[in-house]
């Protein structure tokens, strides 16, 4: 089908609000097409929409069980989504189903990665690079893995345990799946149907349905507003959020300064940098501080600039679109 090498080649391209609208409507043609619903968990995973995914992607495996794909997509979701026993069973079994492939070994290195337990990752990161040592997906992920290895051992393991409590927090679960929607979610403005997606997988989280759409809005569609003013509010938007960061550095006697905030927003290259600001801030405290620190990392995400934005902030960017 013409839409489905469509969609594919759009999430080649990393436009995945679009391949989503594009592969609904290819599954207007075939309802029972398990692929198109992989495709579709995929490229919602891609866009921060996790509940949305794991929906899509338990149609692909009750359509087809037992396929390796399937349950790959879907033991990854569910680590995403905190459901990290069961998660880690999909992948295992989609090993079990096709030994040779290296993604899904690659995905359960990653499962005990952002959950802390680097040992146990770097066995099967390492039974992923013997199949397929070359494979570009392989080498980032590898590098990353590493990557964070270093950087974590930095944090005692008092630290690391209190982290580690924070990940299954359902409270922190549901304000880190939304933080990670509004971060996806704020790089462009969105389509009618990207919004309509968005509000729904806030509602799933049970947020406001206009949590992120309305913030886009406020910031940058007022009519009466020239781009240059808009400009400024951003800059002052920005000025605000670092005099506001600095404060809870003070307050909350962090080793780490703006700079090593500001740095590792430029250059994001996974989802696990927004535990690593949230780490700078976090001393035990109950789910409203929590909440507290994760809306000014969103604010900061929002208007800081990104390396893969050609150094624009996310609300720049939606600017730019517009």
């Amino acid at each position: 089908m013409k839409k489905i090498e469509e969609t594919d080649e759009l999430m080649r391209k990393r436009e995945n609000g679009k391949a989503v609208t594009l592969i609904k409507e290819a599954l207007k043609e075939e309802p029972n097409n398990a692929y198109c619903y992989y495709l579709l968990g995929t490229a919602r995973m891609k866009c921060g929409r996790l509940l949305l995914a794991k929906k899509a992607l338990e149609k692909a495996n009750e359509i087809e069980p037992r396929h390796p794909s399937n349950l790959r997509g879907l033991g990854w979701v569910k680590v995403m989504l905190g459901e990290i026993e069961e998660g880690r069973r999909y992948l295992r079994e989609a090993i079990s189903l096709d030994l040779m492939d290296p993604l899904p070994y690659v995905d359960l290195a990653m499962s005990y990665f952002n959950w802390f337990e680097f040992d146990e990752g770097m066995e099967w990161l390492k039974r992923g690079e013997a199949l397929a040592p070359k494979d570009p997906f392989v080498v980032s992920t590898a590098k990353m893995a590493k990557k964070m290895q270093k950087e974590y051992s930095k944090f005692s393991g008092k630290q690391i345990k209190k982290m580690k409590d924070d990940l299954a927090n359902p409270e922190y679960q549901r304000a880190f799946r939304v933080s990670l929607l509004e971060k996806t979610s704020f790089k462009k403005a969105l389509t009618k149907d990207e919004a309509e997606e968005v509000k729904e997988e806030a509602r799933l989280n049970g947020f406001s349905a206009s949590i992120i759409t309305d913030k886009q809005q406020a910031y940058l569609s007022a009519e009466n507003k020239s781009n240059s003013e808009k400009i400024k509010e951003i800059l002052r938007k920005r000025r605000e959020i670092e005099k506001n960061l600095q404060k809870m550095i003070k307050e909350t006697g962090s080793d780490f300064d703006l700079d090593y905030i500001k740095d590792i927003i430029y250059n994001e290259e996974g989802n696990d940098e927004l535990m690593k600001i949230v780490s700078v801030f976090d001393r035990g405290g109950d789910i409203t501080e929590i909440g507290n620190i994760l809306e000014l990392v969103n604010d900061a995400w929002n208007y800081f600039p990104h390396k893969c934005l050609k150094g624009l902030c996310p609300m720049e960017k939606i600017l730019e679109c517009q």
